[in-house]
């Protein structure tokens, strides 16, 4: 949430929304990203586990960040770690911010002034 936001994306969490992908195990998160996205975020004790879990995705319906998407609107598949993030959003622009905050590394602390 830190990333999102210090990246100027006003990210909220949604506590009453599921998520979608049931198969995997990683804790979820939902985060909705301005006024119509959705970031679907899990989170794994360790990059093993991120990258057992990633197998069962079926990435036929998934482009990376960097990625057009096509005429099908595929979701965005980020990972990072120990993170799955899923975006849905048709903004290639947003798609690129939420990539690029989740993909950063350890958040930095604040510089002094």
């Amino acid at each position: 949430m830190y990333r999102l936001e210090r990246s100027g994306l006003a990210p909220h969490v949604d506590s009453s929304a599921t998520p979608q992908e049931k198969e995997l195990t990683g804790k979820p998160l939902i985060i909705k990203i301005g006024q119509s996205a959705v970031l679907e975020v899990y989170i794994y004790p360790d990059t093993t586990a991120r990258v057992a879990d990633g197998k069962k995705l079926d990435r036929t319906k998934l482009v990376d960040g960097q990625a057009q998407q096509t005429m099908e609107r595929e979701r965005t598949l980020i990972e990072s770690a120990n993170v799955i993030g899923l975006l849905t959003s048709l903004s290639s622009h947003q798609r690129e911010r939420v990539s690029d905050a989740l993909m950063a590394g350890a958040p930095q602390p604040d510089k002094p002034k």
